[in-house]
């Protein structure tokens, strides 16, 4: 009597230290280390689940928005043209933003005897540049014809009208490095696009007198509602980047250097215009999937290749139904690990070698019932707020085939697929992306995931061959 009494504690102690030590959210990503649960087959055991997944293009009403930063700064906004990813195909980026003098009035040294040297758009490059550093690109820049709204979040399918051309500049991103020496300054990590002498002359003849366009912010903004800066396609064909680009950085600017003579003195001068928090600015990033694998992935059925594109682009959606199956055979378990992997498959000569995958993947789940998107929040989130570490989707680079180095992401959701097992909920489906930032307007949660736009990458999906996209489940009986 006594002894069955012992072996029954100790078993309840077992099998509560078993719940316990996988309920502690162990994070590691690589299944099998000595953080895991021991796979015995007594007390924890191990299956894999197959999944299905599909590839969707997202569609314009889930573009994202760019809003301006705490302090009212731009975030970094794309620019360029990216002409051939066989994969995910054509991409392009216009930026649309205002320049205005700090003060005003804001007068020149002398009302006439101005002479123009020079008028230059700067734009401070971020370092970012996604693509093909040495193909060459051809920028165009225009006046707009209307003003960003200061209050506005554009989406990235956002277009300003613009018309009056103003200059132009054929670079190789490569440049953009560079160190100049320059009148009075040092600069570096620009992008310096010389406009035409007839907008810097009508620059230099601006009054700051009587109600003119140097007078006053609201003056300015009727003569100067902005600039487009624009990839010329026609004239860069081969382009095959984009560049990121901050404007409210203080080597942003709109200058204009010129001579002017005084009765004492003949000098050079120069006069700028930058971004300001009461301007407005907006970053229109188009995808043209046409003819690239996505495009033809993006059929209707299960794909055993997944295409994932920072947005604005795609995603997946992962079913599991296996875990019905799973739910039925085990009954009532405790779940240590339920961890969604995939793994990159490199395609030689497809642009893998020149366009960066995500730093971060990212699941949620759609509750068709109530039809809301909804996130992994016992899974990923601490006070509402996502912590990656906890979810998964954190890009890390592993040995593939032939030595190659791979993209691998790991997510990791017990407590959903606890829900599941223990109190019957629905098995929702996944969707997999990799986004700008996710938002939940209805859960007040709202968070940055990915730099805009940056990086694509190509998965095994549920039915590959070569890199099959799983669900392993470490649990242990009750």
């Amino acid at each position: 009597m006594n002894r069955n009494k012992l072996t029954t504690g100790l078993t309840a102690i077992l099998i509560l230290f078993s719940f316990l030590y996988g309920c502690t959210k162990i994070r590691g990503t690589d299944i099998g280390s000595e953080l895991l649960p021991v796979v015995d087959n007594i007390y924890t055991f191990d299956t894999t689940l197959d999944v299905i997944t599909e590839n969707y293009i997202f569609t314009d009403s889930a573009l994202p928005r760019l809003a301006k930063t705490v302090n009212g700064g731009t975030p970094e906004m794309l620019m360029g043209y990216i002409s051939n990813d066989p994969q995910f195909g054509k991409s392009s980026g216009t930026m649309f933003f205002e320049m205005r003098p700090p003060v005003f009035p804001f007068p020149y040294e002398v009302i006439d005897s101005l002479y123009l040297d020079s008028v230059v758009l700067s734009m401070r490059w971020t370092g970012t540049t996604l693509g093909d550093t040495n193909q060459l690109q051809k920028v165009d820049v225009f006046r707009l014809d209307s003003l960003p709204n200061p209050d506005s979040a554009y989406y990235t399918n956002a277009a300003i009208p613009f018309t009056q051309f103003l200059g132009t500049k054929t670079f190789a991103p490569s440049i953009l490095n560079d160190s100049l020496f320059l009148f009075r300054q040092t600069v570096s990590r620009q992008l310096r696009i010389r406009l035409n002498d007839a907008f810097g002359n009508e620059l230099l003849g601006l009054d700051a007198r009587n109600g003119g366009p140097l007078s006053s912010d609201s003056a300015f903004k009727k003569f100067l509602k902005g600039f487009a800066v624009f990839p010329d396609q026609a004239g860069g064909p081969s382009a095959n980047a984009l560049m990121g680009f901050l404007i409210s950085d203080t080597g942003s600017y709109l200058r204009v250097y010129y001579r002017y003579d005084t009765a004492s003195k003949k000098d050079t001068a120069f006069k700028t215009f930058r971004y300001n928090v009461s301007t407005g600015f907006a970053n229109n990033i188009t995808r043209d999937h046409s003819g690239s694998q996505l495009a033809a992935a993006s059929a209707p059925g299960p794909d055993s290749v997944v295409y994932l594109q920072t947005a604005p682009g795609s995603y997946s959606i992962v079913r599991i139904q296996s875990l019905n199956g799973f739910r039925a055979l085990k009954g009532n378990v405790v779940i240590h690990r339920a961890e969604l992997s995939m793994q990159q498959m490199i395609s030689s000569g497809q642009g893998d070698d020149i366009f960066s995958t995500p730093g971060n993947l990212y699941i949620d789940y759609k509750d068709t019932v109530n039809n809301l998107q909804l996130p992994f929040l016992q899974d990923g989130f601490s006070l509402a707020t996502f912590v990656p570490t906890n979810l998964g989707g954190i890009r890390k680079f592993v040995p593939g085939p032939s030595g190659q180095v791979v993209s691998e992401y790991r997510f990791n959701i017990p407590s959903w697929v606890q829900g599941i097992v223990t109190r019957n909920n629905n098995i929702y489906p996944i969707y997999l992306y990799s986004p700008y930032i996710i938002r939940y307007s209805g859960l007040f949660i709202s968070s940055r995931v990915n730099p805009l736009a940056n990086g694509r990458v190509k998965v095994g999906g549920g039915t590959s061959k070569e890199r099959k996209m799983v669900m392993r489940i470490i649990y242990s009986k009750l």
